[in-house]
């Protein structure tokens, strides 16, 4: 009887000992997940199957992607702007997000892009964006106190690493945008004493325009901004679009004409104007609105200001009376 007595004491002891250690181990296993690579609570491990694969959506980006090309005009009419335009085209270029492509192109007398240093085109990248799954299906409830405490923790685990996630994709693509600056910026030192042979033409921009990579795979969503005076300076172009025009105005149909830009039907293209004295600014507006529209694109036109920036103007569409308007 002396020997069962401390037995029983000792079987008392480790049973005691055995259920706070299981009650421990059931707390425990609703604690905040300590740092390691998973970064979901510990509790979830008793849960089952459903949740071994758990975590949060992933799916591209949805900000509006689109591809942005310049066209500069470094001729001799236009050269008094030039500089400026071209300022101006870089520092939009620089703040487009990694979703847009972008390009600058110098508009010259030549359609080769060999004898033009124009700037590569430099493809947009999507994105990714997370978002928190649910942690329960719709109507589902807990099947028990342990399951929603421990879902209750996942939830707040899975906020966080959502915003883990997206923060390090921001830092990640503002990344890339500063990079790319950087590559524009370096660009335009690099040609910033650039002119072209005197002759230059728009046919032969248009041209050159239609072999590029997003304008031929991707031509409804990409935009060409065209920085001219819009003036030809060869007599033949001239006499073209002269002829062309007033066919257009005459019988409201577009003529056939062989020089026609082929391959830029779906584009939406942007005339930045300049207006200087000495030239008849709405008829040479008109001629190449009535070229491109039976080329195919879709034109809208501006006047160019030093005082707007080009982001605004670009963000707010104007039709032809307005775009020249003092």
């Amino acid at each position: 009887m002396s020997h069962l007595q401390p037995l029983a004491a000792l079987g008392g002891l480790l049973l005691g000992g055995a259920l706070l250690g299981g009650l421990l181990w059931w707390q425990s296993g609703l604690q905040p997940a300590a740092p390691r690579d998973d970064w979901r609570p510990p509790c979830v491990a008793r849960l089952g199957k459903t949740y071994a694969a758990f975590g949060p959506t992933r799916a591209p980006d949805d900000r509006p992607a689109r591809n942005l090309l310049f066209g500069v005009d470094r001729s001799g009419s236009n050269r008094e702007l030039a500089d400026a335009q071209l300022d101006a085209a870089v520092a939009y270029a620089a703040t487009l997000g990694p979703e847009s492509g972008v390009g600058v192109l110098l508009i010259t007398d030549r359609s080769d892009r060999s004898t033009t240093p124009d700037m590569p085109f430099e493809p947009g990248e999507v994105g990714t964006r997370w978002t928190a799954a649910p942690v329960l299906c719709d109507g589902c409830k807990p099947d028990s106190l342990f399951q929603q405490k421990c879902l209750e923790q996942l939830e707040v685990a899975q906020s966080a690493r959502v915003g883990e996630l997206n923060a390090g994709e921001d830092a990640r693509r503002t990344r890339l945008q500063e990079e790319r600056a950087v590559r524009i910026h370096g660009w335009r030192d690099r040609v910033a004493g650039y002119t072209p042979k005197p002759g230059t033409s728009l046919l032969a921009f248009f041209t050159k325009l239609a072999d590029l990579p997003p304008v031929r795979r991707e031509p409804e969503r990409t935009t060409v901004v065209v920085m001219s005076d819009l003036e030809a300076s060869q007599a033949g172009e001239r006499k073209q679009l002269d002829r062309f025009e007033r066919a257009y105005r005459a019988s409201g149909a577009c003529p056939e004409a062989s020089w026609l830009p082929k391959g830029i039907s779906g584009l939406e293209i942007a005339l930045v104007q300049s207006v200087r004295d000495g030239i008849d600014a709405d008829l040479w507006a008109r001629r190449w609105d009535a070229v491109l529209t039976c080329a195919g694109a879709h034109v809208r036109r501006h006047r160019y200001s030093a005082a707007v920036p080009l982001r605004q103007l670009l963000d707010e569409p104007a039709g032809p009376a307005l775009a020249l308007a003092d």
